[in-house]
Formats: C-alpha cells, structure tokens, sequence
C-alpha cells in the first residue's frame, strides 16, 4: 500500500464529512474514496514515489467544480487534476493526498470548431484521437499537432506544458498555440484569458481566437502543472491540412552528424517537424524488443515529415533539403536522405508508427516502468550533449536511448533521452541514471520541462534568487492555502503560510 506525505489537510474537517461534502456537489456515483479506485491514481509509469489519494471526483460541469473549489479553500485540501492517465513526472500523483479530480472520464467535449479562425474549444478530457477523428469527420481541411504519444493522450496537458509535437520545427511549443483558457481560482473565481474576455457570464463560442493584445495572463496557468487553479476550457489553435505529403528518413553515420543537420534545416522553412532518434530507439520502435547497435549501423536516424501545397511546391522543398545534405556531407558528415513511405514497407508498416501520429509505440510500454530527461535545449550544445550521455548510458548499463528536435525555425531545440525500466527491480538504478545526465544537461544549459519535484529541487540550486521570489509570491497570491497540486515545484500544504 502506497502512503501520502504528513498533510494537516484533515485536521480541521474529518474525512466522513468531506466525503458527505463531495457526494452532495458530485452524486454518490461520482465520488469515491474506496482504496481500489484511489490506487490508480497513486503512481504513473516513471520512477516518482506513488502516494495515495483520499478521494476521486469525477465532474460534469464547472459550476461543481466552482463549489469544491470554495469548499477545499476552506479547509485547505489539496486538489490534483487529472485527464487521461498518460503521466510523466508524477505530475498527478497526489503526494500530500487530497482529492483527485479525474476530468477524463465527463468534461471531455469539444465545444466547438471554428473553421474559419482555426481554433478548436475543448474541455479538460478530450484526448489527441478524439480530436483527430472530429476534425477528419467534419473539418478535414483542418488539422491539429500532435504529439508521439498514444491517442488517449491529453490535448489540453501537452499544451499547457509546452508539449512537442509535429509541426515543432513551424510552430514550436504548443504552448505557443493556445488562444484563451477558462480557469476557476483559488476563490471560486472564474476567470477567462484571451480574446474569450468579452462577456459577464458567458464567452461567445467564436470569441476564442488570439490571446493579444490584452495583457498576456496565460503564463500564470501554462507550465504551472496546475498549481495555480483549476482549467476547465482551452481553446488551441488548428492548422491547414495540406494536400500532398513525402516524409524522408535521414540517416547519420557519424556520432555527431545529427546536430549541423537539425539546425541547417531548422532554419529553412522546408519542414513540419524532425524527430530524430538513436538508432536504438529507431529498431525498438519497428519491433525489435531489445535493441544493440552493430558497429556498422548509424548512430541515429531522423524522421521528416515534408508537406505542400501541389507537387512543384514539395519538389522544391525536397531539392533545398538534398542541398543540405550535399553540403553537410562536403564538409565531412555521412548522412543519407531515404523515401520514408517505401523504408516503412520493409517493416510491415510498422515504422509508420513514428509518423502517423498520435500513435501507441507498443515497445515502449514493454517494460513496467518508462521515463525520460526531457529539456529545451541550446541547439549549439547538441554535439556535446551526445558525446556526454551517450558515455553516461554506457557507464550504467543503459543502451542510448535519444530524442532530438528542432524547434520553431531554428530558435531552440529538443533533448530527450528516454529510458525503459523494470519497476519493481530497477527503480534505484534508472534513477541514479536520469539523474546523472540531468546534471550534465542543465550544465550544458538545458531547461527541464513536466519536471518531477526530484528535478525542480536541483533547478532551484542555479535559478536566479529574485526569479525563486516572483515565482512564490505569484503561488502565494493565486492560491493562498496551496491547495492547487502541492508538491510540484517543491511546494508544500505548509510552505504557502511562511
């Protein structure tokens, strides 16, 4: 039985009168605090420690939500949102107990579509396939990006914390693309931020379209990992579909042959998206369980998704990008361009996986625990940060397991190395491992992203001292008592009233 950290959540409410409390605001069938339902909640698949939950709520509406909300800042109860399931860096788990609000199984709507401002309105729930088929269904003009994550993923997550996905290389962080969010504050508030602005009650459902040129509030809820209040809407952008698609699969001989590669091509407007992996991850991905790289077998390889208008249009694209390649190779790199559709054929199709997203890469999930060391990186240090982790991952017995991009034209990239594990025999050692190749990317300059409270502990140590200030009166004044998710950022129920 997994336990919580020692909270005073309880001390001035006893547990049967907040379960009485819950069932009035959500219905006896919406709330639980049985230890089967909770224990789900407790853990995710990474390395974090699991820590139980006292209650599940399952919402309809915001206006319960408005209620819990009141009533847990009366009694300061922590509150933890929760969609899909799809953890990383035991974000959701529950480390000073409290109620868990599991948004994925009711608010998980699409409101509304709007074609002509390309933007999609959504609720806390909605996953990346649920998305993908409406819109193909009824705007197939229209796409989203999407992430390499499986389909019963989050869109509203990733997107508040500045998720990749694959048009990165265009667009960036899907942070960059979200228009306006509906947020319920600490004192029962509801708050809109964006164009949706307008309006007492209510927003017009065409109103969601730009988040300028009001005063940008959207930073005190994006990357917060919900510390800050409860997102009930988010409206994130859409993108034209365009008609003719020819992905490439680059292959690199030489250790270090990705980097000139990702930030030549970052910076030339050709591409949607690159993901690049070592080629470990590249035969684990095409079913090849447990992956070794042979002497002769390049060190990584990188999927480019390429679209265009008509077919002259994507010829030029391809032209300017086999000239990067005849260069890179002129000065000394050995990269080869290859026709991703007809590579795949030799996989049964398997390595459309990595491509047609969203997408459940079944060797992934092989082993009963999976992390990673995810990191906006400097695309500048990316030769050193493969030479060092790639040393890093021999020393402990790991093969390289890596995930590079390039990130919105070329302004910064994508660092992630990644590691499977067993659970219950090998926690000690990937951690010992994640942990020994954070340090050495944050030295390089690296900065984490869905960080775990293990890692935000080490970033506190460089932070900028008046940056640790701004950042904890602005918790301070958004949620007083600290109910929002406590432990993320190494925040306590206690450490609000210091």
């Amino acid at each position: 039985m997994t336990i919580s950290k020692k909270s005073n959540a309880f001390e001035k409410i006893g547990k049967a009168e907040v379960l009485s409390r819950l069932i009035d605001i959500f219905g006896s069938t919406n709330v639980s605090n049985k230890q089967v339902d909770l224990y789900p909640y407790s853990y995710d698949m990474t390395e974090n420690e699991p820590h139980m939950p006292d209650f599940v709520v399952i919402p309809e509406n915001k206006e319960q939500l408005v209620e819990l909300v009141i009533f847990c800042n009366q009694y300061a109860i922590p509150i933890v949102p929760y969609t899909s399931g799809n953890n990383v860096g035991g974000l959701t788990i529950p480390d000073y107990g409290g109620i868990i609000v599991d948004f994925g199984k009711k608010m998980n709507k699409i409101i509304h579509v709007n074609g002509n401002m390309m933007y999609a309105l959504i609720e806390p729930g909605v996953t990346f396939g649920q998305l993908q088929k409406y819109l193909e269904e009824n705007y197939p003009h229209l796409r989203y990006s999407y992430p390499n994550a499986p389909p019963y993923a989050g869109v509203m997550g990733n997107a508040l914390l500045s998720g990749m996905t694959n048009l990165g290389a265009k667009i960036g962080s899907m942070a960059d693309s979200v228009n306006g969010l509906e947020v319920i504050m600490a004192d029962g508030d509801i708050v809109r931020i964006g164009s949706c602005f307008y309006g007492k009650e209510e927003a017009d459902l065409n109103s969601w379209w730009s988040r300028y040129p009001m005063p940008d509030l959207l930073g005190l809820f994006v990357n917060w990992q919900g510390m800050t209040g409860l997102v009930t809407k988010c409206a994130v952008q859409l993108w034209p579909k365009e008609p003719v698609e020819k992905p490439q699969l680059a292959i690199f001989f030489g250790l270090t042959d990705l980097a000139p590669f990702l930030r030549e091509v970052g910076k030339i407007d050709i591409i949607n998206d690159i993901a690049a992996f070592s080629v470990e991850v590249a035969k684990m991905e095409v079913g090849i369980p447990e992956p070794v790289k042979y002497p002769e077998e390049p060190y990584y390889t990188a999927v480019i998704p390429i679209s265009a208008k008509n077919e002259e249009h994507l010829n030029v694209k391809l032209n300017l990008l086999n000239e990067i390649v005849e260069k890179l190779n002129h000065q000394g790199t050995n990269i080869h361009l290859i026709d991703y559709n007809e590579f795949s054929k030799l996989y049964d199709l398997k390595a459309r996986n990595i491509y047609d997203l969203p997408s459940q890469i079944l060797s992934l999930h092989e082993y009963s625990g999976l992390t990673w060391f995810g990191a906006y990186a400097p695309t500048d240090k990316f030769e050193e940060l493969i030479e060092k982790t790639d040393k890093i991952y021999k020393k402990h017995g790991f093969p390289p397991f890596n995930y590079l991009k390039i990130m919105k034209g070329g302004h910064y990239g994508i660092f992630r190395p990644i590691f499977r594990f067993k659970r219950f025999t090998e926690r000690e050692r990937v951690f010992k491992l994640a942990e020994e190749i954070a340090d050495t990317c944050i030295a390089l300059g690296c900065i984490p992203y869905k960080t775990p409270s293990w890692l935000t502990a080490k970033l506190r140590e460089k932070i900028n001292p008046g940056w640790i200030r701004l950042f904890e009166k602005v918790k301070r004044c958004l949620d007083p008592n600290n109910i929002f998710n406590p432990g993320r950022w190494n925040t306590s129920p206690s450490s609000n009233k210091n």
